[in-house]
């Protein structure tokens, strides 16, 4: 019996080539957009799954919002330190950066000498001594162990000591630093990418450093603890022991199985994922695989109709309704099961495509369990879809099927033109988001951030004490010298992620500023070489030596200051000119600054983040690394003076490795979620409307052959092809009408929700929404005329000759 079902579906498929087509070319689409997110979700949410007890273990994080910030990933070690006497929590790891560790008073040299090479160690982090008890590390040789609780030890990664050495047998090697020797105790593999540790060189914490470090902790809890008990246990310990505006801020506990959701700050070990960006993701596959089950199911009952007479003989020669459901269930999961194979043929082809947008490294590995899930939800989407038209066509008569009387009450009509409705709905909703997120990401790109993003690369990560020269910086003398060069300078921050510091200034009318308020220690010719507006007064400039950062004989620090417009006014000041020359005070008076000049207002991080008062200080040296910032005249290509910079860099400082970006690239990976969700809703949203248009081809198809006879009448009676298109597509786009009226205020939510979000955003234009609505309106009745216009052309005597 199944091998004639078998034979009855192949010769089908043959028959209605067309047919067939159409129905395994919607489906392999959307199952194929099921199985990249299916793949992606998993991805997702297996980050630090492998970590012992990950169940248990939170990360502590810092919230600045109250201060204009975000929240952050770093936390001070001592009040969870502390909270170690409590009986709910049974550890806490320390692990920190070489520059938090010099920050609070210990030393980690970072540049070593291999022979006659000067290197730098990457991604040098200090970590307490119960690190293996927190992170599953595979040591391929030595002791981890020795290396994170026994001084000038350390432990590299894989990669690092055949980048290093040619070799990964290295235990016992030394490295020189001018303050003295590292010696290799252990090899690591190299961190699997799903999870947000992100370390090439440990070390133990110094023992100057181990009372109070600045770095990301981790704390296990017991068994059953009551986590929001202990947040708010820690966070009453933190406000006791906090001083001033400190006060304000908040600890919160963060599983580690969601670190990787909550790591897109500026001081992360890597950037994390948006789990946004995967919810948009797993919706909108939903989504276009429920639109395509659809579709399905109207080219099935379309294509039943097409067989009205083959069912009415089957049932006239004794076929029961049980093996019609069958013999259509069979077809079903025969065209489910043939798209499911050009679907997973499709993500093969589609990865590399999908991990560039998402940057991840997904891949189809056909283990079992992800074979059985592919099969599991094929025969299901084969099954449900399958189910209705085999119900619809086997509970007509023979002699209704045979009179070609296919009409089965009000109802059946109204479920297909529901599914029609929603799919218009989701349609034009995706179309309206895709413009607006365009439109508000155009504006992103084009905001005044009051600083220069094109024409500027920026030479990241070098040791500050080599390239903070107020005189016979050969280094930038030779940069200045590259053909393409316009002008150099140095900066502590980098503009486009987040502030590195601030400076809180007494002016000299009293007025002292609460609050947030960012400092950049930059060079000379920051202006010029940043891009920012000069509204008063100069430039830092070689000509005038008291800019410099300086210490006069009582130890006070001195050097000049540009600030801008918005902190200038906060300081009670309304004429740019009014302030420089002024003098200003901080820190108890141990520091006096000059103002210098004004400038206009400066919006450091991403476009969702607040606009701070800022300043910029020459020559001071607040963390052990900087970046070269160069400004370019546009005479040559970036890529030719980025080599020549490099090739300076490398040979003056010493430095093996010397990474450079352009800043643009750096203001776009702020905002690498946004663009993802736009890149996601725009594809998303362009197979939504040709899923659609496939749906309203089945019911189209169908309602052309229930009234072609109908058709036949009107040309009879002298209709034009023209007026007969019209009178068959008008029933689809009062649909397209009516899917207007929730579209348009959903998509009004959804989105003014999402912009909400940014400090500056669109307004949502009405012809959006209309353009929206008109485009699927337009492709509904081009779908619609293709098949009523050829059923206008087939001659009325063709179609009335039995009658």
């Amino acid at each position: 019996m199944f091998s004639s079902y078998i034979t009855t579906a192949m010769r089908a498929f043959a028959k209605h080539k067309q047919h067939f087509a159409l129905n395994v070319i919607g489906l392999s689409i959307g199952l194929a957009a099921a199985i990249v997110v299916a793949l992606f979700a998993a991805y997702e949410f297996s980050f630090d799954h492998q970590h012992p007890n990950a169940e248990r273990v939170y990360r502590v994080h810092t919230d600045y919002r109250s201060w204009g910030l975000q929240l952050i990933g770093n936390a001070r070690s001592q009040h969870p330190m502390q909270m170690k006497q409590q009986s709910q929590v049974e550890d806490v790891l320390m692990l920190a950066d070489a520059e938090s560790i010099e920050y609070n008073g210990g030393s980690l040299p970072l540049t070593v000498k291999i022979s006659d090479r000067q290197v730098q160690l990457p991604h040098f982090y200090a970590a307490s001594g119960n690190l293996l008890d927190f992170v599953s590390l595979n040591v391929l040789s030595g002791s981890v162990q020795t290396a994170v609780t026994s001084p000038n030890q350390l432990a590299l990664s894989q990669s690092t000591a055949i980048r290093l050495f040619g070799r990964d047998n290295v235990v016992g090697e030394r490295l020189i630093h001018d303050a003295g020797t590292y010696t290799i105790a252990a090899v690591f593999a190299d961190l699997p990418d799903n999870t947000h540790f992100y370390f090439h060189t440990l070390t133990a914490i110094p023992a100057n450093a181990q009372n109070n470090v600045s770095g990301y902790v981790y704390m296990r809890l017991v068994p059953g603890a009551n986590v929001n008990n202990i947040q708010a246990d820690l966070n009453a310990l933190f406000t006791e022991q906090a001083t001033g505006r400190e006060k304000t801020l908040s600890l919160h506990l963060i599983p580690l199985l969601d670190v990787h959701f909550n790591s897109r700050g500026p001081f992360e070990m890597k950037q994390g994922g948006s789990k946004q960006v995967m919810l948009v993701s797993v919706a909108l596959a939903l989504i276009l695989l429920l639109v395509a089950s659809t579709n399905f199911i109207n080219l099935n009952i379309a294509a039943a109709a097409k067989r009205a007479k083959e069912v009415g003989v089957r049932k006239a020669l004794g076929a029961t309704r049980l093996q019609l459901i069958q013999q259509f269930l069979t077809e079903a999961l025969l065209v489910v099961g043939f798209a499911g194979l050009i679907a997973l043929a499709i993500v093969e082809l589609s990865l590399p495509m999908v991990n560039q947008v998402l940057d991840r490294s997904l891949s189809l590995d056909f283990s079992m369990w992800f074979l059985g899930a592919v099969v599991g939800v094929i025969m299901l989407v084969g099954i449900l879809s399958g189910l209705y038209p085999a119900l619809f066509i086997s509970s007509f008569s023979a002699k209704r099927v045979l009179s070609g009387d296919l009409q089965r009450g009000q109802t059946a009509i109204w479920v297909r033109k529901l599914t029609l409705y929603f799919q218009s709905v989701l349609s034009i909703a995706l179309i309206i988001a895709a413009v607006v997120i365009y439109k508000q990401m155009a504006l992103v790109n084009t905001l005044d951030v009051g600083y220069a993003k094109t024409d500027r690369l920026l030479v990241k990560d070098l040791p500050a004490e080599l390239i903070y020269k107020a005189e016979n910086n050969r280094l930038f003398d030779s940069i200045g010298g590259v053909s393409g060069v316009s002008s150099v300078t140095v900066s502590n921050t980098n503009l486009t992620v987040d502030m590195n510091a601030g400076l809180h200034l007494t002016w000299p009318n009293g007025e002292r500023l609460q609050g947030t308020q960012p400092t950049v220690s930059t060079g000379y010719y920051a202006v010029e070489t940043l891009g920012l507006t000069l509204l008063a007064g100069r430039d830092f400039s070689p000509q005038f030596g008291s800019d410099w950062f300086r210490r006069d004989g009582q130890d006070i620090h001195r050097y000049a200051v540009l600030v801008s417009e918005s902190y200038m006014k906060m300081a009670g000041y309304s004429n740019p000119e009014e302030v420089i020359g002024k003098q200003a005070t901080s820190h108890n008076g141990r520091t006096q600054v000059t103002i210098v000049g004004v400038v206009a207002d400066v919006k450091i991080g991403s476009a969702k983040q607040q606009a701070l008062p800022i300043s910029f200080r020459a020559g001071v040296i607040s963390r052990p690394f900087a970046d070269i910032v160069v400004k370019l005249d546009g005479t040559v290509s970036a890529q030719s003076v980025s080599a020549q910079i490099r090739d300076l860099v490398s040979s003056q400082l010493k430095l093996q490795e010397v990474s450079i970006s352009r800043i643009e690239d750096e203001y776009e990976r702020a905002h690498m979620s946004e663009r993802r969700i736009q890149q996601l809703v725009l594809f998303f949203s362009a197979l939504a409307v040709a899923l659609t248009c496939l749906g309203v081809l089945g019911l189209a198809s169908f309602s052309v052959l229930r009234r072609q006879k109908e058709v036949a009448v009107r040309k009879v009676l002298g209709a034009s092809r023209v007026s007969i298109v019209n009178l068959l597509a008008k029933e689809y786009v009062v649909l397209i009408g009516a899917a207007v009226l929730l579209s348009f205020p959903l998509s009004y939510w959804v989105l003014d929700g999402w912009l909400n979000h940014f400090n500056e955003r669109i307004s949502q234009a009405l012809w959006v929404y209309v353009l929206s609505a008109g485009f699927v309106a337009l492709s509904t009745w081009l779908t619609v005329a293709i098949l009523a216009f050829r059923a206008a052309t087939i001659r009325p005597s063709k179609i009335l000759r039995y009658e």
